[in-house]
């Protein structure tokens, strides 16, 4: 146990730039926008308004229904995390196309292997990391970003003198929305398994560039088999099956939409105005779709894989 936590400290310090500054950089980007929206719109209103925006932000504000900002906070905070879904996916695409790559290419893997350490272990501490590790760091990120946008944009309500404790703080559904964030980082983890089981064979398996192996072989293999079909079976509707899997793959990609189901002949899904607490219970019940299962034994099986390769492969 303590070998496994050793490499995924290991982990964490060789790609804490990504892990855990990506987040926070993303936190800060959205205050500094919030920032130029109020330097920029403040100067602009007050020359519209004869100089009386304050009064006025403060009276339309204390008109509003506490539900209709708590509805506005509601979509900010999900919305957010929705980027922040998207984000983490890329850097996790990365991280898993080098991970069992990377030290090969630089000759480093010889001094791993000297050491008391199995390739079933290496191999599942990246998994570990992408599934877990890394989702719990962006948590946290999330965390602190909302929180240090909430400070920029109670400063600036109380430059308008509106009360920020009233308007804003009472009006957040910390538990709900972050929980909605957690919930989803393990359906994204869930959903995107065999996503990841595959990576982790391409990076064990490539001997230059595991890019070419993880995404252009599946197309490869999607293109043969759509015209296979429509020249030998003389049946164009095999799309049917890549869409499939497109929607799979947009579960993980937007874990909200995990839950939700979607027909036959489209993919167009109910826009709902839904709050935190009915996005968490949406997303449960993407455990009832048995597709969730069949892509975790196969991502399963590409793991055993991946790491069956690593014995064999010591350098590029």
């Amino acid at each position: 146990m303590k070998t496994f936590k050793a490499l995924l400290i290991r982990e964490y310090w060789e790609h804490r730039g990504a892990f855990l500054k990506t987040p926070l950089i993303i936190g800060i980007v959205m205050s500094v926008i919030l920032i130029l929206f109020y330097l920029t719109t403040d100067r602009f209103a007050m020359k519209m308004s004869g100089g009386e925006l304050a009064d006025f932000g403060a009276k339309s504000l204390d008109s509003v229904d506490p539900a209709k900002i708590q509805f506005g906070i509601d979509v900010f905070m999900l919305g957010s995390a929705s980027l922040y879904h998207f984000v983490l996916f890329f850097i996790l695409f990365f991280y898993m196309l080098g991970s069992l790559y990377d030290d090969r290419k630089d000759g480093s893997i010889l001094f791993w292997k000297s050491l008391p350490i199995s390739d079933t272990q290496t191999v599942l501490s990246k998994l570990v990391t992408a599934t877990i590790v890394t989702p719990l760091i962006f948590v946290a990120g999330v965390i602190v970003s909302h929180l240090l946008f909430f400070v920029v944009l109670s400063l600036i309500l109380l430059l308008f003198g509106i009360n920020p404790f009233t308007v804003l703080w009472a009006n957040v559904n910390y538990i709900n929305n972050w929980g909605a964030f957690t919930v989803g980082c393990l359906m994204q983890a869930l959903w995107l398994l065999p996503v990841y089981g595959w990576f982790l064979f391409a990076s064990s398996f490539s001997k230059r560039r595991p890019f070419l192996i993880a995404v252009f072989v599946p197309v490869m293999f999607g293109f043969i088999w759509y015209w296979y079909n429509a020249l030998v079976n003389f049946n164009m509707l095999q799309a049917g099956v890549f869409k499939t899997i497109g929607i799979y793959l947009a579960r993980g990609f937007s874990p909200f939409t995990s839950g939700l189901e979607f027909s036959a002949e489209s993919v167009d899904f109910d826009a709902t105005e839904q709050t935190g607490s009915e996005v968490i219970v949406s997303m449960m019940n993407g455990f009832s779709n048995p597709d969730l299962y069949y892509g975790a034994v196969f991502g399963i099986i590409m793991t055993a894989v991946a790491i069956y390769v690593r014995r064999f492969r010591n350098t590029t």
